[in-house]
């Protein structure tokens, strides 16, 4: 009778992809990988798990400056809220915002060079703005084709039935620019859905993609959540490296509770227009936005931006990936010249395994599994961060090789 009523299955299947990732998942709480609880002895470079007492280094955050820990930017969450004397409004900002609120987005805006649309995470953002640009609502009303890369992330991923209803929603596979361009040369508009550093390793072709852009009118839409404060001499970015100016036909989001250090996600948008029209458009218009805490870190963490202390760890975040690179030459290690790395040991357990025997070690490497990547293609990722003394990331290429060497 259940067949009867199963959904078609066009762009997602929770009958095949939940038991594939509980079977995963339960190997790793059965390893005991799941569920720690800890209390931070030194950032994150230090950790102890409360009940044994393991005291291990954590190379599954996506803090890769180690701003989360900045006492700068806990004192400017602390202050907000001492000033504010609330901890938000509960309703839709385009109506009525606290002053603090409009503070942030002002220096946001300044600080990046283009309009700065904040909310509670890149996936509410995703979730209000790409329905809009399928069915042609950020431009003339027309809908685009969109085109998503295989490896888009899931809070992206996740909308394609939804941006199916409006229009034509096809998968690129991953950085394939002459698929793309085909699309571009088939359909008079299109829309690219990507990121800049991708979460399981590599980059995005940002020449490529901007020269189709540019050939075609193409729009991108481009998530550049794990480069943002990790690049750039303001932290600006992978993406913005090559989409300087964003125009109508470019929005990057990129989320602020990485390396930037505070909580929440933000949209860089070139036009005005279009960033007051997102305001009150659906997810961005109910009473979810950034709570006051979390606008007072955002400023906490932007006055670290604007001094020196952004560059200093952004070199040493620079020099850790070099020396990671360098120890781990000739294994199979995705990833080259990011902060991100992920080694493929192919099956469910053997990924468990790895990260396990690097627990012991001392360090916190997440095992990796499908549906986030591929079937076969399990392993362990690994972030490095700015705030991971050389002592630490050298012994931690030295152990990980260790412990590839003795995989079964």
């Amino acid at each position: 009778m259940s067949e009867d009523i199963v959904g078609p299955h066009r762009f997602r299947n929770n009958r095949k992809m939940v038991p594939a990732a509980e079977a995963a998942w339960g190997l790793s709480e059965k390893h005991g990988m799941l569920g720690l609880v800890v209390e931070a002895v030194d950032g994150q470079n230090r950790l102890r798990e409360i009940d044994s007492g393991h005291e291990f280094a954590n190379l599954s955050s996506c803090s890769y400056l180690g701003l989360n820990s900045h006492p700068a930017v806990i004192e400017a969450g602390r202050a907000a809220l001492a000033d504010e004397r609330i901890t938000g409004l509960s309703m839709g900002e385009f109506r009525i915002r606290l002053g603090i609120m409009n503070r942030l987005e002002e220096e946001l805006a300044e600080h990046f060079g283009t309009h700065v649309l904040p909310s509670v995470s890149c996936g509410v953002l995703s979730a209000a703005i790409l329905p809009l640009l399928a069915s042609g609502h950020l431009g003339d009303g027309e809908p685009l084709v969109v085109v998503f890369d295989r490896f888009a992330h899931f809070s992206m991923n996740f909308l394609k039935p939804i941006v199916a209803d409006e229009t034509l929603v096809l998968t690129c596979p991953h950085n394939d620019m002459q698929f793309l361009e085909d699309v571009c040369r088939r359909y008079p508009r299109v829309a690219y859905v990507c990121e800049g550093v991708y979460s399981v390793g590599g980059q995005a072709d940002l020449a490529g993609i901007k020269a189709l852009q540019d050939r075609y009118g193409m729009f991108v839409y481009l998530d550049d959540s794990h480069a943002l404060s990790a690049v750039g001499p303001r932290g600006e970015g992978y993406a913005r490296t090559v989409f300087e100016d964003l125009g109508a036909r470019t929005v990057i989001v990129a989320s602020i509770a990485k390396a930037f250090g505070s909580t929440g996600g933000i949209a860089m948008i070139g036009e005005r227009h279009i960033y007051d029209f997102l305001y009150r458009s659906g997810p961005l218009a109910w009473s979810q936005g950034l709570r006051t805490a979390a606008v007072g870190t955002s400023l906490g963490a932007l006055r670290v931006h604007r001094g020196p202390e952004l560059t200093q760890r952004q070199r040493q975040l620079a020099h850790n990936i070099a020396l990671f690179d360098d120890r781990l030459r000739g294994h199979e290690v995705r990833g080259t010249g990011s902060h991100i790395k992920f080694v493929t040991v192919g099956d469910n357990d053997r990924a468990v395994r790895l990260s396990t025997d690097l627990y012991r070690r001392g360090y916190y490497c997440s095992a990796m599994f499908f549906p986030i990547v591929a079937q076969g293609d399990a392993g362990v990722r690994m972030m490095l961060r700015g705030d991971m003394p050389t002592e630490l990331a050298e012994r931690f290429a030295d152990d990980l090789v260790d412990a590839l060497a003795g995989l079964e």
